[in-house]
């Protein structure tokens, strides 16, 4: 069921212009009203003493309604407060001008406040969400208008059904109306709201390929003959430009999307395809669901661990001196652990020359996270490296 949202949620689009045309048919509706009212007060001017009265009985109706359209402006449509409020005022409307004008012979025109009412009850279709309130609403201004033309005119109730039913044509019909113009304006604004998405995407996307493509006609070129010439003398400097040539390299071939990763399953089976190709065969492992279902993994997160696991990789093409690793990805317990192990030379972890292990940058990214980066070795027994993060990414650091 669509209901008008809070006070404190400002409509905007579609909805709002559909409010404010509520406001308007609210408006219109009441001076509607009004000038039956005018018309029947002037058809009777003067004419004995139930005149009086009842010109004070339209100046409150005057009141009242003018003071609900203003509220109604303000506040941007019809609230239910407002429409219980409309509503008691015109069954009040109706019951006291029916004891005006019983026993005189005014009934003809001194009885306005009937079709006052039926053309004021389109508020009740604008001021309530659901039906059974609109046909309650309907209702009982169709029982007091019943009692009170009794009682102004001495005729049988039954006498009154047919003008008291009218009551229940129109406010259904007005709510009805109403909120079929409400659903589309709801679904006029969802579809802006995507094309305006899409449309920023694409610009996005438009903007990283251009970028991507930079990388790989300058800088990636550059990386790459400077890791395979005689430019850098130092071998682990050389190793480590090469190293990062190949994580460009995947960034440019993996598309522009490549930086942000909606599946940690699939990219970590990516990036093993991508490895194999490169001569390191990659073998990824992951357990059954639940433990092996990454969907609630945050973006962030599987970031950290993706760029993690490609350095780790890149350290086994580098150091082990071996063309096989292992890659084991789980969800235990609330954190996301992914493992790397190769059966190379290892190394002395305490020992760890500059270079070897995960860089400073990794470190900080999963620590930001609150995980870790756990490195296990020893020479002649290969390296385990186990990487561990938070399922949530409530850890970052703002």
């Amino acid at each position: 069921m669509l209901t008008r949202p809070p006070a404190d949620q400002p409509l905007a689009g579609a909805a709002a212009r559909v409010h404010r045309m509520e406001v308007v048919a609210l408006a219109a509706s009441r001076c509607a009203a009004l000038l039956n009212v005018v018309v029947a007060l002037t058809t009777g001017a003067g004419r004995g003493e139930a005149f009086g009265p009842v010109v004070v009985l339209a100046a409150v109706l005057l009141a009242e309604s003018t003071a609900l359209v203003w509220l109604s402006w303000r506040r941007g449509g019809l609230s239910p407060a407002a429409g219980v409020a409309d509503l008691l005022v015109g069954c009040a409307a109706l019951a006291v001008n029916g004891l005006l004008v019983s026993g005189v012979d005014v009934h003809t025109w001194g009885f306005f406040a009937y079709p006052y009412t039926l053309v004021a009850s389109c508020a009740t279709g604008l001021a309530f969400p659901r039906p059974a309130q609109v046909v309650a609403g309907s209702l009982a201004c169709a029982v007091v208008y019943a009692v009170s033309d009794h009682a102004a005119s001495g005729q049988p109730l039954w006498n009154a059904v047919p003008n008291a039913g009218s009551y229940l044509g129109i406010a259904p019909v007005v709510w009805a109306v109403a909120r079929q113009l409400r659903r589309l304006a709801a679904e006029l604004d969802e579809e802006k709201a995507r094309s305006l998405a899409t449309a920023r995407r694409e610009a996005v996307l438009k903007e990283r390929a251009q970028h991507a493509r930079l990388l790989h006609d300058r800088v990636l070129q550059t990386m790459e003959t400077l890791s395979r010439g005689a430019w850098i003398q130092d071998p682990w400097m050389r190793d480590q430009v090469r190293a990062e040539a190949g994580w460009v390299r995947w960034l440019v071939e993996n598309g522009p999307e490549a930086e942000e990763v909606h599946d940690l399953g699939g990219a970590l089976r990516a990036l093993a395809q991508e490895r194999t190709r490169r001569g390191l065969r990659v073998t990824v492992r992951f357990p059954p669901p639940p433990a092996g279902d990454f969907g609630a993994v945050p973006g962030a997160v599987a970031d950290a661990l993706l760029a993690a696991t490609h350095e780790a990789l890149t350290n086994v093409s580098k150091h082990a001196g071996v063309d096989r690793a292992s890659v084991r990805a789980a969800v235990e317990d609330g954190v996301v652990v992914v493992t790397v192990v190769d059966r190379g030379r290892g190394f002395d972890v305490s020992a760890t020359p500059a270079g070897i292990g995960l860089t400073q940058s990794i470190r900080a990214r999963l620590t930001e996270m609150g995980g870790e980066a756990l490195v296990e070795s020893e020479p002649g027994g290969g390296t385990c490296v186990e990487l561990r993060a938070p399922l949530t990414d409530t850890g970052l650091v703002p």
